[in-house]
């Protein structure tokens, strides 16, 4: 059997995977930077790279049938194929197999880190919402509200008023 279709379409296949892999990883440094910018430009060129991958498996398929081998898994056809092929087919498969455990930690990462942002921003927006009441150092009561504004009596603005918008 002539593996060599087959064997440059899972070539390409992974090549696309290791590129995926690494836009994941730019995304987890944007995320932590929060880069909202350089995460929409990673995320566009994560769709792009998804619709790639789309037509590489289609070729895949397709390569596959023409060999006869449709619905079997690559695991299977590194058993039926000999020498050289046999190598290459295996070291692809292994690859693969990196690059989808990696994405699938870096996503699982990626995700915890949005929540993990998310509850901050979320805890925050809270607490600028609702006034909370606190004696200052004087003993007069002062309330934190909307906007952070610190007041040293209620209802009137006193020496101190912090004025912070996010």
């Amino acid at each position: 059997m002539n593996f060599g279709p087959l064997i440059q379409t899972l070539e390409s296949e992974a090549e696309i995977y290791k590129t995926f892999k690494e836009t994941e990883e730019s995304k987890t440094a944007a995320i932590a930077e929060g880069s909202i910018e350089k995460l929409d430009e990673l995320l566009n060129v994560g769709h792009m790279l998804h619709m790639k991958l789309q037509s590489a498996e289609k070729k895949r398929i397709d390569a596959m049938n023409a060999l006869g081998l449709g619905g079997k898994t690559l695991a299977e056809v590194i058993e039926l194929a000999e020498g050289g092929d046999k190598e290459k087919l295996s070291g692809i498969l292994d690859d693969l197999n990196l690059y989808t455990d990696a994405l699938k930690k870096i996503n699982g990462y990626n995700t915890k880190l949005v929540h993990s942002r998310l509850d901050i921003i979320s805890s925050v927006n809270k607490l600028m919402k609702e006034p909370q009441k606190g004696l200052n150092n004087t003993g007069s009561e002062k309330i934190y509200g909307k906007n952070a504004k610190i007041l040293d009596r209620p209802n009137e603005f006193g020496k101190s008023v912090i004025n912070k918008k996010i």
